[in-house]
């Protein structure tokens, strides 16, 4: 039976991995046979974070607006073309929102409602609501696929009144899976339910599924792709390491704007590309002869592309980063030998991607069966 289903997640975030896991679950939702809206919901920190300038309350926005004057060109360019695939390619609610008080008349408006992917349950994150959560839902079933809590909520273990929180907006969920290990081992001894643990909305589609947001070729000569997260990747060891590696190869290494440090990566020989959304993002991983990335939607669209790749672990003050959402995935997948470290030795394997795609079918079989099951049920 077709239902009517409501997404909530950060589809409005100028962020590739978070468009794309929208779009993604959006997409699988429509697969398995119902209608799908993403709740147009942006609060309106989520707005200032992407806005090209910002409302002037401090110092800071003076020197955030002198900078995106200074780089206009670009930075509307950037956001002007999330804003137009947001618009183009995800169905959404014909109303806006940007507060859980005006969200009150979506319940009769659908039969399921579905928290998303993406940290939308991480209550530190600056753009959080509880509307991610579904608080204003009392009626109608609610579901949740791959929804992250953060990294970190582990460390949380002795707050009760978290804890309680927690139980709380989770209680009358009737599915409950998220994305990470940590927040199944975070939440299953604070609420009465199972939690299961799900891969990426993004791998539960195959590369096909991209073709239609997929930007033709951008870069004419073989390439190396490096996809860093401006600040929080960017760093000396893991450009290093990228360096060394190209060298090796002797291809030139391409990354894309994701903000003002991008512009840090050309002291190393790097081309920066003025693009910057996801359609642009999925074409440069797509065509590369080699994929080097810090991020998790790098490295879960690089095993989708069925391209050869590196995770690029940066160090601070020595120790390696071993980020758990993207050692697990490359463990599902059977490729732990993937890491590029700066002073280390590295993986010239190629990766054999026949032994890959049974793994990744079992885990896509899985996760696809739990949110068809919740959806139905």
């Amino acid at each position: 039976m077709t239902k009517n289903v409501a997404l909530i997640t950060y589809h409005a975030a100028h962020n590739n991995g978070s468009f794309l896991q929208a779009f993604a679950t959006q997409r699988k939702i429509q697969q398995l046979g119902h209608k799908c809206d993403i709740i147009d919901f942006s609060t309106p920190r989520q707005q200032y974070l992407y806005d090209v300038y910002k409302k002037v309350s401090g110092p800071k926005d003076v020197l955030k607006n002198a900078y995106a004057l200074f780089h206009h060109k670009l930075i509307q360019r950037r956001h002007d073309d999330f804003d137009r695939l947001i618009h183009s390619a995800l169905s959404l609610t014909p109303k806006f929102y940007e507060d859980l008080s005006q969200m009150g008349d979506l319940e009769n408006q659908y039969d399921v409602f579905v928290s998303g992917s993406d940290q939308i349950w991480n209550m530190d994150a600056w753009d959080y609501s509880d509307a991610y959560f579904l608080s204003f839902v009392y009626d109608k079933p609610k579901i949740s696929y791959a929804s992250s809590m953060g990294g970190h909520i582990l460390d949380k273990r002795g707050d009760k009144e978290l804890a309680d929180r927690y139980s709380k907006l989770l209680a009358d969920y009737s599915a409950i899976s998220v994305r990470e290990r940590t927040a199944q081992e975070y939440l299953m001894p604070i609420i009465d339910k199972p939690v299961t643990q799900v891969i990426d909305p993004t791998l539960l589609l195959k590369q096909d599924d991209y073709t239609d947001i997929t930007a033709p070729r951008l870069v004419d000569e073989p390439y190396i792709f490096y996809y860093a997260i401006d600040s929080i990747e960017l760093n000396d060891s893991a450009a290093k390491a990228v360096q060394r590696y190209a060298q090796s190869k002797g291809l030139p290494v391409y990354v894309m704007f994701t903000g003002n440090k991008s512009y840090g990566l050309k002291k190393y020989g790097f081309h920066l590309l003025e693009v910057a959304a996801p359609n642009h993002y999925l074409s440069l991983i797509k065509n590369a002869e080699h994929v080097l990335t810090a991020s998790f939607h790098g490295t879960a669209f690089s095993i989708l592309f069925e391209k050869q790749f590196h995770v690029v672990r940066g160090k601070r003050n020595g120790k390696v980063n071993m980020d758990d959402r993207m050692s697990s995935l490359l463990s599902t997948c059977g490729l732990d030998d993937r890491n590029l470290i700066e002073g280390e030795a590295w993986s010239d394997a190629i990766v054999d991607y026949g032994m890959v795609r049974p793994r990744l079918d079992v885990e896509r079989r899985r996760c696809s069966d739990f949110l068809e099951m919740a959806l139905n049920s």
